[in-house]
C-alpha cells in the first residue's frame, strides 16, 4: 500500500526531474532500498553511487544530464557557462562538457564529460531560483568567456548569446565589470563597446592602424562611391589595386542591413572592385588570418612591398 501512494508522487518528481532523482527526493518519497534495488536490477533504473538514480538505463541527454551531472557533482553545484547557456535556450554552439561551478573549496571529483570550476566570484544569489540549478544569463555569458581555451572562442561565447536575445549586452557589462583580474578582461570589454556601438569610426582608425604595422599600404578611408542604390562610403579602399574592405559592427548582423550590404558589395564588383567584410569582433579576437588573406588579395592585384 505504501507504494502504491507514494507512486504518484513518483510520477510527478521524475517528470519534473527528467528523470534523475537524488536520494533525498528519494528518501521524502519514502522509496525503500528494496524496490530502489529491484528497480535497478530490473534494468529499468541506474544507480549514481552514492548520489541517487536514474529512471532512464542508457546515457543521459539535455536536461536529464545537466541534473545527473548536478548530482554527481552534489550540494551547491550549479550549471555554468555554455551549459548554462544552452539550458536558458542558446543554439549552434556545440561543447562536449558539461560545466558546472561549485564555491571555493568544496571537494572536486573526477566526472567524465564534466568540468568542474571552483569559484570565489559566483555565489547562489548569481543563480536562477527555480528550474535547474543554472547561472542567470548574464553571468553565464561572461562565465562562457573567461571559460574560453582562446580569446577567439570567448568573443564567440560572448556574441552569440547577445545575438539571440538571451542577454543584453547592459547586462553582460555589469557583470563583466565585478571581474577585476583575467587574461580576456580587456579585449572583451572592447568586445561589448562594439557589440553595444556597431562600427565606429575607432574601429576604422584600428584597421589602418593595424595595416601600417603589417607593413600593408594604408587605405584611404571614407571614400564616397556612387551606386544604384544611391551614394555609398567606403571604410577602406586601396583605389590602385580595386580593393575594399568593409568593417562591420553588430549592427551589420540585422536583416535589413544585411540585405542593403549584400547590394552594396555586388554593385562595387560589377565595378570591377574586390569586396571583403571584416567583422570588428574578428579585429579584436583574431585578425591575423584576415589580414594574411588581405595581403594576398593586394599581391594578386598588383601591389608589392
Amino acid at each position: 500500500m505504501a507504494n502504491r501512494r507514494t507512486h504518484p508522487d513518483l510520477g510527478i518528481q521524475i517528470e519534473e526531474r527528467s528523470g534523475v532523482l537524488p536520494m533525498s527526493v528519494l528518501r521524502d518519497l519514502k522509496v525503500s532500498r528494496g524496490r530502489r534495488r529491484a528497480m535497478v536490477t530490473g534494468g529499468r533504473w541506474r544507480v549514481v553511487p552514492g548520489k541517487g538514480v536514474v529512471t532512464t538505463p542508457g546515457s543521459t541527454t539535455g536536461e536529464a544530464a545537466w541534473r545527473e551531472a548536478l548530482m554527481a557533482v552534489g550540494p551547491g553545484a550549479h550549471l555554468g557557462g555554455v551549459t548554462a547557456l544552452e539550458a536558458h535556450g542558446l543554439r549552434g554552439y556545440v561543447e562536449p562538457r558539461i560545466h558546472i561551478w561549485v564555491p571555493k573549496g568544496l571537494e572536486k571529483k573526477d566526472i567524465a564529460g564534466v568540468r568542474v570550476h571552483e569559484t570565489r566570484r559566483w555565489t547562489a544569489s548569481d543563480a536562477m531560483p527555480v528550474g535547474v540549478p543554472r547561472s542567470v544569463p548574464a553571468v553565464a555569458t561572461v562565465q562562457a568567456a573567461l571559460w574560453a581555451v582562446s580569446l577567439r572562442q570567448a568573443m564567440l561565447c560572448l556574441v552569440m548569446p547577445i545575438q539571440q536575445r538571451i542577454v543584453r549586452v547592459e547586462d553582460v557589462q555589469k557583470e563583466l565589470d565585478r571581474v577585476r583580474r583575467h587574461r580576456f578582461r580587456k579585449p572583451l570589454q572592447a568586445g561589448l563597446r562594439d557589440i553595444a556601438l556597431g562600427a565606429e569610426s575607432l574601429n576604422e582608425l584600428d584597421f589602418t592602424t593595424a595595416c601600417r604595422t603589417r607593413g600593408l599600404p594604408e587605405p584611404t578611408r571614407q571614400v564616397v562611391r556612387r551606386l544604384t542604390q544611391g551614394r555609398a562610403v567606403l571604410d577602406a579602399f586601396w583605389e590602385p589595386y580595386r580593393v575594399v574592405v568593409e568593417v562591420n559592427g553588430a549592427g551589420h548582423n540585422g536583416l535589413d542591413v544585411a540585405m542593403r550590404d549584400e547590394l552594396r558589395i555586388t554593385d562595387l564588383q560589377v565595378q570591377g572592385d574586390a569586396v571583403i567584410p571584416l567583422s570588428v569582433l574578428t579585429l579584436r579576437c583574431d585578425p591575423d588570418p584576415f589580414f594574411e588573406a588581405l595581403e594576398r588579395l593586394l599581391r594578386a592585384r598588383g601591389w608589392s612591398p
